[in-house]
């Protein structure tokens, strides 16, 4: 069990450049812990104590919905005066607006495939359709043909008539 870290401005800021740096959230599936363990090895390495992926993880979210509340709050209701902006909330807010803009990649590029497993569905079902209807017209058009055998009761039953007609 890891000792609760006690994060200083400084660390937070070397939190948030590493966040920027390697960009954990635009992973594929899979590769998410491997990134928070790479920031987390670079933060121990940096301020020589080891800090869990985890907890950067941790710290990271919390600091990054902390900002987005206050953000908020600051465009809704506006503080009425000039605020000096500084490097870890300009990082902050880079951090949200790439993370934005990754999700509306990804966003995108689910939409359209699945547009494309949609049109590839219908048009399948579309084709097997089609191929079911000319069956069925085929069968239509030759038309019952009679067996032999169909033919043959066809001829006796004829030659019966006929001669019990004859006698």
């Amino acid at each position: 069990m890891h000792k609760q870290i006690a994060w200083s401005s400084e660390m937070d800021l070397a939190l948030l450049r590493e966040v920027l740096r390697v960009e954990p959230y635009d992973g594929e599936y899979g590769t998410l812990t491997v990134r928070w363990k790479t920031i987390a090895s670079k933060l121990s390495s940096c301020f020589e104590c080891t800090i869990p992926y985890r907890s950067a993880r941790d710290h990271f979210e919390v600091m990054l919905e902390g900002f987005k509340a206050t953000d908020k709050a600051q465009r809704m209701f506006g503080t009425g005066s000039e605020e000096e902006v500084t490097e870890q909330v300009q990082i902050l807010q880079d951090i949200v607006d790439r993370r934005a803009a990754k999700d509306e990649v990804k966003k995108t590029k689910k939409d359209k495939e699945q547009k494309r497993r949609d049109s590839l569905e219908s048009t399948g079902s579309q084709l097997c359709v089609e191929a079911e209807q000319r069956v069925a017209k085929r069968q239509r058009s030759v038309g019952p043909t009679p067996k032999k055998e169909d033919q043959d009761i066809q001829d006796l039953l004829e030659f019966e008539k006929q001669k019990h007609t004859d006698d």
